[in-house]
């Protein structure tokens, strides 16, 4: 699967295979220094498959709190100790944070070095390795400090989701309902009826559903590389969802706060007649279905979550800024842009109500 930009004209693959062992041996051959990054979780499940005499292996905690700009400079100075130059190689081996943490590293160490991804999650598989963001957070915010910076290559080992506990499943699920909400009526569909344990037992469904994600994702970013427009519709749930992550100081998984934060948004739709009563009514059932409406916030946090949002990187003026659904399978377009302003009064309205609903 190939990943275009015609913006600067880059491009790069997207290869699923079974011998991830292979490609990084392979790789320590074609680049004279190549470092792994890794978290200390996965490494002690798959350090078998990656370890390699010819390649630093770079370990760092897991969790969100690793991206940061202290984490940034331990493997940059790891690399320097090393004597790794612009042809070097880094490859990042995890989720969706490894990704982020190591594509900055990559764009920035020596103003460039190529950069290789290696998704081991389902979050990471579906959105967050493909379309270059990268980024590291800070006291004010997640992602605020970051790159657009492409990879070489992301190869897609799914063996790697195996040793997912459910949990780790559901968090992904949260990204796939999302690309069916803006894009996908017939994968909603598919979602709304399938067995939810085939999803973790049926290699081929799940490799099928991924495929169908990746697909939304790269013909999305591919005339919008930098988040002009268009790139927009695959923050949908996550101006609000980012907020409830940092409400809860990152200690809540991003794809419970995601799934909060899609029902959000739909209700500011359904707010100014935009998705109707009933669509709403079944991304409830189906955010339900899949487990992703579990936290619980209260209404004395409500401005404390707008006040968030308002650091959000899509924001240019004093209101907030939200991609929200026209009906399933479709964004609403706001004078042929893909993003609507929101009053504080709609959002806050809007999240009151939802507090309300979950509650009953």
């Amino acid at each position: 699967m190939k990943v275009e930009h015609l913006e600067d004209k880059s491009s790069y693959n997207i290869r699923f295979t079974n011998k991830i062992k292979e490609s990084i041996k392979s790789l320590s051959k074609k680049y004279k220094k190549v470092a792994i990054v890794t978290d200390k979780n996965i490494w002690s499940i798959y350090s078998g498959t990656l370890k390699n005499k010819d390649v630093l292996n770079i370990l760092i905690r897991p969790g969100e709190k690793s991206k940061s700009i202290l984490v940034k400079n331990y493997i940059e100075e790891n690399l320097l100790e090393n004597n790794f130059n612009r042809k070097s190689v880094i490859i990042g081996v995890g989720g969706g944070v490894i990704g982020d943490l190591v594509g900055f590293t990559a764009s920035t160490f020596m103003r460039g070095i190529d950069l290789i991804h290696i998704p081991t999650t389902l979050v990471s598989i579906v959105d967050s390795s493909i379309g270059g963001k990268t980024a590291i957070d800070n006291k004010y915010g997640k992602n605020l400090i970051g790159t657009f910076y492409n990879p070489k290559e992301i190869l897609i080992d799914l063996n790697f989701l195996s040793s997912l506990p459910s949990k780790e499943i559901r968090q992904g699920m949260a990204e796939i309902i999302k690309y069916s909400i803006i894009d996908n009526k017939q994968l909603f569909k598919t979602l709304k009826t399938i067995n939810t344990n085939l999803l973790s037992n049926n290699k081929s469904i799940i490799q099928r559903i991924i495929k169908t994600c990746m697909q939304i994702k790269i013909k999305t970013i591919k005339s919008d590389f930098r988040e002009g427009d268009k790139r927009m519709i695959l923050n949908f749930g996550h101006t609000v969802g980012h907020a409830i992550e940092r409400l809860f100081n990152y200690k809540e998984a991003h794809g419970d706060c995601i799934g909060l934060g899609m029902l959000i948004e739909s209700k500011i739709s359904q707010n100014i007649n935009k998705i109707t009563d009933e669509e709403y009514e079944e991304i409830k059932r189906i955010l339900f279905r899949y487990n992703l409406l579990s936290l619980k916030i209260n209404k004395t946090n409500t401005k404390k979550l707008i006040s968030f949002m308002r650091l959000d990187k899509k924001n240019s003026t004093n209101n907030i800024t939200f991609s929200i659904p026209k009906n399933i399978g479709n964004i609403y377009k706001n004078k042929g842009k893909h993003s609507i302003e929101i009053s504080d009064i709609i959002i806050e309205e809007s999240i009151n109500k939802v507090i309300n609903e979950i509650k009953n």
